[in-house]
């Protein structure tokens, strides 16, 4: 069946008229086949994994700089009036190293017909620098942010993802017991239903043979109708949850389908000090958080650094000579070293000042957004299990609930049959009954998302249990 799913989504999106099986059924799916089709068709996921992708080809291209960058050319000029030509080729070629160093060389050779040596036409120049900041920018952060950059866009493109896949899963699950709490709830109200038309002609009956009054027919006629707008509410719901569940698992609109008896959780939450312990460690928010004081932390480095006097360093090789050929005219002649210092700085430093102090700002922001954070996260794992604790009691109560209430409508049901009283306490027991129903299947499914929040709100939900269910 888990391979099958991806059958029928082709099948019934390309032709909704067999949605129906050969014997008349519709397909029933279970959480698993639905988990996987929503991990590999949400619409939302989709753009999450296309950022991701957006990222890694923006980082690739980002690091591309960082390696040697080389560039041939040619150039030919032609004198119009006297038609001697030059001809000039070579490369260039530039190394930004991530620690600092700039190396750039080029490597020229020039043919030309009008040389002051017609023995020698070929003229050659290479020239080798090696360029190094020694105040502003001799911080490497300031030479490799770029690429530190280009690679936080990946890693916060892939915690975004992370996340997204996450509360796709918490979304599948909500729509999924949505539609079994309805399906539930359907069946409930139909049997109600069925009842209270039983009471109905058993109350005509008993008027007509003069031991009830018409009061206890309108009563019974009343109820009947109560019950009918119920099951049409339940319908009605029952398709909303199922429209949410095409949306979430990436379904065609017209797919018609039934869903396998919700199952436990493939996972069990943590205890909540474990969960109160870890949250920080293990939800992709609080990492990314962490990364962006990191940001904050070297966009401050590199504002200081940009504040001082702008000083290199700067060596360069140079070698000129010409030739009667190409490689004649590269053999190294009269070759030459430079070393020198070139500096420049503003009179006005007011905006690096302000810039400096902006960083300054925004990390101690930044750091405090942190610390909030972590106390949010706690105060919500908290939540969730004061939650979780609250609804189990809430179910105890229910299903005991439930069981009195049980015993009440066979009791008022015996009496009446007895013509021991009117059909009022049947009617109120049957309300009392269904009441209680109600909130026995709702804490019953309200339990298992109580869990899920924990496990999410804990950063312990981890995707792959989910998909690997059956």
């Amino acid at each position: 069946m888990r391979r099958a799913i991806g059958l029928w989504v082709c099948i019934l999106a390309s032709a909704p008229a067999l949605a129906q099986s050969v014997n008349g059924s519709l397909p029933v799916l279970s959480v698993g086949e639905i988990m996987r089709s929503a991990l590999r068709q949400n619409p939302d996921l989709l753009d999450s994994r296309d950022a991701v992708i957006s990222a890694q080809i923006n980082e690739r291209g980002v690091a591309s700089s960082y390696v040697p960058q080389v560039t041939p050319f040619f150039n030919s000029d032609r004198d119009a009036e006297t038609g001697f030509r030059t001809r000039s080729y070579g490369l260039t070629a530039s190394q930004q190293f991530l620690f600092g160093p700039l190396l750039e060389g080029s490597a020229t050779v020039t043919r030309s017909d009008v040389a002051v040596d017609p023995t020698q036409p070929y003229a050659s120049d290479v020239r080798l620098s090696l360029t190094q900041n020694l105040l502003r920018g001799l911080d490497p952060a300031t030479v490799g942010e770029p690429l530190r950059e280009a690679k936080r866009g990946t890693s916060a493109a892939s915690r975004s993802f992370e996340i997204s896949r996450r509360r796709t899963v918490l979304s599948v699950y909500q729509a999924y017991l949505g539609v079994a709490r309805q399906m539930e709830t359907l069946r409930i109200a139909r049997e109600r239903a069925e009842r209270a038309r039983q009471l109905t002609e058993v109350s005509r009956g008993r008027f007509q043979a003069g031991t009830l009054s018409r009061l206890d027919v309108l009563r019974a006629e009343q109820q009947e109708a109560s019950t009918e707008l119920a099951v049409n509410d339940a319908l009605n719901l029952l398709e909303d949850f199922r429209d949410a569940l095409r949306r979430v698992a990436g379904f065609p609109r017209d797919l018609e389908f039934d869903i396998r008896e919700a199952a436990e959780l493939p996972a069990t939450e943590p205890d909540l000090a474990g969960a109160v312990d870890n949250v920080m460690n293990l939800r992709p928010e609080a990492q990314e958080a962490r990364d962006i004081v990191v940001d904050a932390e070297f966009a401050l480095r590199i504002a200081r650094s940009n504040q001082l006097p702008s000083v290199q360093g700067i060596v360069t090789y140079e070698s000129f000579s010409t030739g009667s050929s190409v490689s004649d005219s590269l053999h190294i002649r009269n070759p030459s070293v430079f070393f020198g210092l070139r500096s420049q700085y503003g009179l006005n430093t007011t905006l690096l000042y302000s810039q400096r102090r902006e960083a300054e700002i925004t990390l101690e922001s930044r750091r405090r957004n942190l610390k909030l954070l972590e106390d949010d996260f706690v105060r919500e794992v908290r939540r969730a299990y004061r939650q979780l604790d609250a609804l189990k009691r809430d179910y105890s109560i229910a299903e005991a609930n439930k069981k009195v209430a049980e015993l009440q409508y066979e009791v008022a049901q015996l009496r009446f049959e007895k013509g021991l009283s009117d059909n009022f306490n049947v009617v109120d027991a049957e309300n009392l009954l269904n009441s209680t129903r109600l909130l026995e299947v709702g804490s019953r499914f309200d339990i298992l998302l109580a869990r899920l929040d924990c496990l999410f709100s804990s950063g312990q939900l981890e995707v792959l249990p989910f998909i690997q269910q059956p």
